[in-house]
């Protein structure tokens, strides 16, 4: 494609890394697997599926094991519960160190004066995004992070 040009060693190096870019949108660390503690275990997040006026998203993905000392993947099938985000579902506004906002109550109870601030998910994502206040694979992470707290018992099944 680019062989008539005269392509600096700096330039070539980013065209040979695009060239070898993995096809898959993110692969993110999951900690191992109780059972099969002697493989790496993450989960490679594979499409997205996003419906701008549903605002509705749909992650599909794979969890992948991998030999700690050679780093072949290891073909086991494991669960993959669906990961989707509703118009209903919500998220946690968080402050610069990515933890929950909390902010007063206007009328405390006895057993509480603060709670966190909900914020619709799929809007907020967009407006992570667009407002340049996350990366896309920090994103997903942060996202990840509750998918897997919520569904860690369907995850750790041997299918």
């Amino acid at each position: 494609m680019n062989e008539h040009l005269i392509i600096p060693e700096n330039i070539q190096e980013i065209l040979n890394n695009i060239a070898n870019i993995s096809l898959h949108l993110a692969e993110l660390p999951l900690e191992a697997h109780p059972k099969l503690p002697q493989f790496e275990r993450s989960i490679r997040v594979l499409d997205i599926d996003a419906k701008s006026k549903q605002q509705f998203i749909c992650f599909s993905y794979e969890q992948v094991l991998k030999d700690r000392e050679t780093g072949e993947e290891i073909n086991i099938s494991l669960p993959a519960p669906e990961w989707v985000i509703y118009k209903e579902t919500w998220s946690f506004l968080r402050d610069n160190q990515n933890k929950p906002l909390e902010l007063s109550l206007v009328e405390p109870t006895n057993d509480m004066t603060t709670d966190t601030v909900k914020v619709p998910s799929y809007q907020y994502m967009l407006w992570l995004l667009k407002n340049s206040k996350v990366g896309f694979t920090e994103l997903l992470a942060s996202y990840l992070n509750e998918f897997v707290k919520t569904h860690k018992v369907q995850l750790d099944k041997l299918s």
